[in-house]
């Protein structure tokens, strides 16, 4: 029963420690969702893909704005992650977090790329939503476990 105990425990810690593999990315994913919350002009950000900051992207991310809008989360989790590579297509990275407020919460999924020869990520999707809200996606959709 112990040994049992010890290897959930070690699996769980393991699991909050393995998103910092790609602290740029993490860092990245955090900011830009930081960005779509206060409205930043995306237009002139070098890490985000031009699909993401046409008019209707930036029009289909105006209401994560209004979710808990002006309040800072109380915590922040990493709550998943992918990466993929290959030489052809590049990396891609997947990464999920929850921002926890006094109203609710709201999970994000931010959808990255590094195409072959490139040395930084591009955000080239993002979806969020609330515990009682419809979801914002823009861009590449995240891909689900069962895809």
């Amino acid at each position: 029963m112990k040994q049992g105990l010890i290897a959930a425990m070690t699996g769980v810690l393991a699991a909050c420690s393995l998103p910092t593999m790609d602290k740029e990315s993490d860092g990245l994913a955090r900011t830009f969702y930081a960005e779509v919350r206060s409205g930043a002009d995306l237009t002139h950000d070098a890490h985000v893909d031009p699909a993401l900051a046409s008019p209707d992207a930036i029009a289909a991310l105006a209401p994560v704005r209004g979710w808990d809008a002006g309040q800072q989360p109380k915590q922040v989790s990493n709550t998943g992650f992918s990466f993929n590579s290959d030489t052809a297509s590049g990396t891609t990275a997947q990464l999920s977090h929850a921002y926890v407020y006094a109203g609710g919460t709201v999970h994000v999924t931010t959808v990255m790329r590094k195409l072959p020869g490139q040395t930084t990520w591009t955000i080239v999707g993002f979806q969020a939503n609330t515990d009682t809200g419809p979801a914002v996606s823009v861009g590449a959709l995240p891909k689900s476990n069962d895809d």
